[in-house]
């Protein structure tokens, strides 16, 4: 009964004036609003509802065709519903724009009708009832300026009448017929009071499919987030979780949903209290931010996250549920644990030779007297020794602190190979006088395009590593060869190997051997010096080694260009 009475409201005919006086026409347009009306409630997508119009237009008109526009942000202005248009006709059509394309279709939905031309009605709309006719009146230079593609497919009686939300066109109904005056102004004057139903009705559907548009996005974001979300409720049960917070905490959805929240404390007194802390705060109203917290994985395995929580109040302002977001710190804290530990290797590191150095210069000033020649050059021999060690960490230090910061600059240029070898052997011969080194080299070797200081320090650091992992009177060998656009060059040793494991980190930050012989002093910097040394030029470095059975640290540069193999 209400959808009646808005019909006959709308076509200005109210029931009261009686059923026996309404015209033909009147009842079809009373039965036209009201199947518009009755397909609203019944259609739940824009599209299922604009096609369903189209037809009822079609029946109320008596036009053969009907299609319905709308205006995309785009400015596209495709047909989103037609009826009765061949298919040749609708490709042709279809793809039209109100910023590129100069027809009817434009004029109308971008509000451009000139009112004194007898084609436009003060409604906006256009209407002809021959269309042959009206390009007969215009000029060919008018003719050429629009498409006219109605009139080519035959169709005399046309009229376009938009949709309208407030000053706002969203489309336009297309109505097309090839016999001429099929469409009466009576039929577009009526159809552009619809037109504002029909705004109504799509406005209302677009602001609903946008809505559900951004809940589909935030939901898109919610689930592929890099980050763990939970919600919580006052009550500690875990209300929705996302994709990441199932895998970092090792739960399916069902099972993580549901629990209470406790289950997720870290079993020692520590971070039970940490996370119970949390959760007090949290009902007390407070923001959490950047908590650091170890949490239960469904395993029993501990994860330490990054715990932000936000509480959600009602309208009362009472907080009834969490926003909370964990962020997988693990690796982090492993790492600053790593550097923890480096740094205390390398400061235990740098008071051994000074320890030595101190105690060796103050015993030979103080005992000078009692101390004989033999004696006081011992002395000094040994602060000379821990001075090399000293200056060699620092250098390495010094070079890995340059590309860590990115500010390694190489100075290359072609050097004989074997004179850097022979330097770097002679250098770490003076230090270690227990060792025998064995140079094996090719009689005639390219020239390497590379910076000569690194080039020794790579070395230096290789040959003192093999004479730290080789028994007292061991051989250490070293050999070169050109492979392919390389040069390659070899550090053996004769010490424990090294198992498949310990291979896999021997050139990662901050690591040492798991099994070293006893006495063996060093922080695991030389090797990652020299990784990042060879890569900087454009190389690499590798280990071939079994325990028991000494160890190949092998590192290949690229030879310069035009050298001879």
């Amino acid at each position: 009964m209400k959808k009646r009475k808005e019909a006959e409201k709308a076509s200005g005919n109210p029931r009261g004036a009686g059923l026996k006086n309404m015209t033909a026409s009147v009842l079809a347009e009373r039965d036209l609003l009201i199947s518009i009306l009755e397909t609203l409630s019944q259609s739940r997508h824009m599209d299922e509802y604009l096609k369903r119009l189209a037809e009822q237009i079609k029946k109320y008109s008596g036009c053969c065709c009907v299609g319905i526009r709308l205006l995309g942000e785009d400015g596209n202005i495709p047909y989103i519903a037609y009826t009765g248009f061949s298919r040749e006709f609708y490709e042709i059509e279809n793809p039209l724009c109100v910023g590129s394309d100069e027809c009817m279709c434009a004029n109308v939905i971008m509000g451009n009708t000139r009112l004194g031309l007898p084609s436009y009605t003060k409604g906006g709309s256009f209407l002809s009832n021959g269309t042959t006719k009206l390009l007969a009146s215009v000029s060919e230079e008018v003719k050429s300026q629009t498409r006219n593609v109605c009139n080519r497919y035959g169709y005399e009686s046309v009229a376009l009448v938009p949709m309208k939300h407030g000053d706002r066109i969203l489309g336009l109904i297309h109505l097309a017929d090839e016999s001429e005056n099929k469409i009466p102004p009576e039929t577009v004057r009526f159809l552009e009071r619809v037109g504002v139903y029909i705004g109504e009705a799509l406005h209302t559907f677009m602001a609903e499919e946008a809505l559900q548009e951004s809940e589909k996005q935030y939901r898109d974001l919610y689930e592929e987030a890099p980050d763990a979300y939970l919600s919580c409720g006052v009550d500690g049960i875990i209300k929705r979780a996302n994709l990441r917070a199932t895998e970092l905490l090792g739960y399916s959805r069902e099972g993580l949903v549901g629990r209470p929240v406790s289950d997720l404390y870290a079993d020692t007194p520590d971070g039970k209290a940490a996370a119970e802390g949390v959760f007090k705060r949290y009902l007390a109203g407070e923001e959490v931010r950047d908590q650091e917290l170890e949490v239960k994985r469904a395993d029993g395995s501990s994860v330490w996250v990054s715990l932000s929580v936000r509480p959600m109040r009602d309208k009362e302002g009472r907080v009834v549920a969490s926003r909370s977001i964990m962020v997988d710190i693990t690796e982090h804290r492993k790492l600053d644990q790593l550097k923890d530990d480096f740094i205390g290797l390398v400061s235990h590191e740098l008071r051994s030779p000074m320890t030595v150095i101190t105690g060796a210069i103050n015993t030979a000033l103080t005992e000078a007297e009692r101390l004989s020649p033999e004696e006081t050059r011992q002395l000094l021999k040994d602060a000379a020794a821990e001075s090399e060690s000293l200056s060699n960490l620092l250098a390495n230090l010094l070079e890995l602190s340059r590309v860590q910061a990115q500010r390694l600059v190489l100075y290359s240029e072609a050097i004989d190979v074997k004179r850097v070898i022979q330097d770097a052997v002679d250098k770490i011969k003076r230090q270690y006088s227990t060792h025998t080194f064995v140079i094996n080299l090719p009689r005639r070797l390219p020239p390497l395009q590379a910076d000569p200081l690194r080039l020794e320090r790579i070395l230096y650091n290789l040959l003192e590593n093999a004479v730290k992992y080789s028994p007292t009177g061991g051989e250490v060998r070293v050999s070169a060869k050109p492979q392919g656009e390389h040069l390659v060059i070899g550090v053996s040793d004769q010490g424990i190997g090294i198992s498949p494991a310990d291979q896999e980190k021997l050139f990662a930050p901050f690591q040492r051997l798991e099994k070293r012989p006893s006495g063996v002093r060093g922080v695991g910097l030389g090797l990652m010096v020299c990784r990042r040394l060879v890569e900087a030029h454009g190389g690499h470095i590798w280990v071939e080694s079994e325990p028991g059975h000494g160890s190949t640290f092998f590192f290949a540069m690229p030879l310069s260009q035009g050298s001879p193999r």
